[in-house]
Parts: structure tokens; sequence; C-alpha cells
């Protein structure tokens, strides 16, 4: 196994932690914390589709993805989000094929920062978040796929470098409400604190 391959299956872990453990909503809870599960055990397999090979784990997640986004009740502004970020993705890595200036560490690290900077202008409910990201880029990296094959480009980046920008980009939404969460917590500890200081004066 490759790097990108531990370091995915490591982000997937400690966000299934985050999603387990914080999330307030039982729903939304158990049905991301299965997906996660489901996702590391298709992991390791792979399908031949049309000569091409496909991840099942991406293939789930192309299959959530499409679920996911027609229950949701996104505005209009939201699925012209996930439909930028797929052409973005795609974009993004046919630039890497033909003009390699970025080493994969740099190339893997302003991809997450893009698309994390991306997510705080589209939504900021955080259901909302993980369903654009994960649409989105599934869907791109979907379109980065058969463009790959309608024009015989050499596959120099795979589903490894998909994954780890994917859940960084989670991980990093799941902290960011994490840490909002504690601090609102904590705002309303020392107001109840001060409340009581004023009525025992």
């Amino acid at each position: 196994m490759s790097m990108y391959q531990y370091l995915t299956i490591y982000l997937c872990w400690v966000l299934w932690c985050f999603v387990t453990f914080f999330m307030s909503e039982p729903r939304k809870r158990y049905t991301y914390s299965v997906v996660l599960l489901l996702f590391l055990i298709l992991l390791p397999h792979e399908l031949i589709i049309i000569d091409l090979p496909m991840n099942v784990a991406f293939l789930f997640l192309l299959a959530f993805s499409v679920l996911a986004t027609i229950q949701s009740k996104l505005t209009i502004k939201q699925y012209f989000s996930i439909l930028l970020i797929s052409y973005l993705y795609a974009i993004y890595f046919i630039w890497r094929i033909t003009s390699p200036i970025l080493n994969d560490f740099s190339f893997v690290v302003m991809a997450v920062i893009c698309g994390f900077l991306m997510l705080q202008i589209c939504s900021r409910m955080i259901h909302q978040q993980m369903i654009i990201i994960i649409a989105g880029l599934s869907f791109g990296q979907l379109l980065y796929s058969i463009i790959c094959r309608s024009y015989h480009l050499q596959y120099t980046i795979n589903d490894t470098y998909f994954f780890s920008i994917l859940f960084s980009i989670l991980l990093l939404v799941a902290i960011q409400h994490s840490w909002e969460f504690i601090i609102s917590k904590i705002e309303n500890v020392v107001k109840m604190v001060e409340f009581k200081k004023r009525w025992n004066w």
C-alpha cells in the first residue's frame, strides 16, 4: 500500500470517530457512520467497467452522491456549486497531467485548501457541506476518468489522491464544526455563570 492509501484509511477512521461521537443528529450520525464503514470495507476492491479499472469504494461514493443530492433540499446555487466543483476538480487533475509543476504533496494540499474554502462560500450547514463536497468531487473524478479515457491520457493520478483530498476536506469540516460547537457551549456556560453572579448580587 502507498502512503496515500494509508493516509486515506487513517483519515476515514478519524472522520468516523468525529461523526460517531460528535454529530448531534442521530439519523445523520448513523447514516454517515455506516457509509464510512462500508467505504473502508469496499476500498481494496476494484471492478473493470468497459476496460476502465474502477475502485468499488469510489462507485459506492458515486451512488451515495447521486442519492444524497436527489434527496437533499439544496438551493439552485448549491446545485450549481456541485457542478462547478466537479468541473474545477477535473480541470485541476488534467492540469496536473499536462503541466506537472507541483509535487504530489503540494498538489494534494492545494486541492484541500481550495476545496475547503469553496465550501465556506457554498453553505454553513455541515450536512449540506458534506453532500456538496462528496458529490462535487465524486462527479469530478468520474468526469476526469471519462476525459482521460476519451483522449487516451495517461493516468498519473489515481483514486488514492481523490480519496485523500476528499477525506482531508471532510475532516477539516468536522474539526471546524466541532470547534464551533465547543465554543458555543463554553459561551453558554460563561453566560450562565455571569447570570448567576448578577442574580447573587
